[in-house]
């Protein structure tokens, strides 16, 4: 079977490790190209003076950070460098969006399955990096539109992944992947994060208290690792009757799940089942 291409966009250099680093991680095992896309640098996800000071120092670190993320799992970063918090809707920024869905995979064919989030969102920087990833996707096709890329041939799949916002429409889990057998990869990747996941965030939520100190870098992957567990498990409990159809009961104990969106190619049952990496 053909190599496929794998396009990953997330709003935050820490977004796709946490949303799809299990498929991810099960795609690379199958041979396939994974590449992950931050639209933001990260710049301000933290509470250090000295980042406060100069966030470009933020953004190298989360730069080199990511980079160590994807590296996990053999895959490819980059970012788009829009500074964190300030995703807005912009033609430039569509049309690098454009550009960089275009460049991913062969010329004119592009990326096989492109993976991101629901413009239904807490985040602004989420709402309108996938906004704009569905502002991109007929342009994509057409040559006159930023015609120093490639335009494409066909269109590749979309698919968002999972969320728990319902006030828009709920989620819609149409395939979900297992995970279990690279859980811990994925946590490897998140834990690869550590200015969010052991400052930041626990910073953020008012339990950096609760984090292991640095010195203690067993404790700190097992924190990972259930944080993972306790995702892959909601996730698997919130698309059981997605899982039951395509794998039968209790295949599984943690998956990530995805809704196909309607503006890229729709597959049938049969060309989803070759596209996600349901088995390695």
């Amino acid at each position: 079977m053909a190599k496929r291409h794998v396009l990953c966009i997330g709003a935050h250099p820490d977004d796709n490790e946490f949303s799809v680093g299990g498929t991810a991680a099960r795609c690379r095992a199958r041979g396939d190209d994974v590449h992950f896309v931050s639209v933001t640098n990260g710049n301000k996800g933290h509470f250090y003076q000295e980042y406060m000071d100069d966030p470009s120092a933020l953004a190298t670190r989360r730069f080199a950070e990511a980079t160590a993320a994807a590296a996990v799992i053999g895959a490819t970063y980059e970012t788009l460098d829009v500074p964190d918090g300030e995703v807005y809707v912009t033609q430039k920024t569509t049309e690098a969006l454009v550009r960089c869905i275009r460049r991913c995979g062969e010329p004119g064919q592009g990326p096989d399955l492109v993976l991101f989030n629901r413009p239904q969102d807490y985040h602004r920087d989420h709402r309108y990096a996938s906004q704009m990833v569905l502002d991109a996707t007929y342009m994509l096709t057409v040559p006159l539109l930023c015609p120093d890329t490639r335009h494409l041939d066909r269109m590749p799949v979309f698919a968002y992944w999972y969320d728990d916002f319902r006030d828009a429409a709920p989620f819609r889990a149409d395939i979900a992947v297992p995970i279990d057998d690279v859980l811990e990869r994925k946590a490897d990747m998140a834990a690869a994060h550590e200015s969010q996941v052991f400052e930041w965030l626990p910073y953020n939520a008012e339990r950096l208290d609760s984090v292991p100190p640095p010195s203690d870098t067993a404790a700190r992957r097992n924190m990972m690792v259930e944080q993972m567990r306790a995702r892959g498990a909601w996730r698997r409990q919130n698309a059981a009757d997605c899982l039951e159809k395509w794998f039968g009961p209790n295949a599984t104990q943690y998956a990530e799940a995805f809704q196909i969106c309607e503006y890229g190619r729709v597959p049938g049952e049969a060309e989803l089942r070759e596209l996600f990496p349901l088995s390695v």
